[in-house]
């Protein structure tokens, strides 16, 4: 019985990976070509820098809390789940994107 309610619980930590790293995956593009729109020597809505930036916080929430969620996996409920050395390279590249779309 313990062991069906924490098999239930690691297979739920891993759909929340998967969701976060489908929104990351459906939203980064669209934040990649909001960030290109803003340069120096353009004029650009302050509502649209600020819309930039809350897309940026959510994006890098959705990463820390995958990677968070990844470690709890790997930790106490390994034997409950395999890695996916794929998605975590995606997830990386999606950090390294992320990040240089910003800065």
């Amino acid at each position: 019985m313990e062991k069906d309610r924490t098999q239930r619980y690691a297979e739920s930590l891993q759909r929340m990976i998967r969701n976060d790293y489908q929104y990351i995956k459906e939203t980064l593009p669209d934040f990649q070509e909001l960030c290109r729109l803003v340069t120096p020597d353009k004029q650009v809505p302050s509502k649209l820098v600020s819309d930039i930036r809350e897309m940026y916080k959510e994006l890098r929430n959705r990463l820390a809390e995958i990677n968070a969620v990844k470690q709890l996996l790997q930790g106490k409920y390994h034997s409950y789940c395999r890695r996916d050395p794929l998605l975590d390279k995606e997830v990386m590249e999606f950090g390294f994107v992320l990040k240089n779309a910003f800065g």
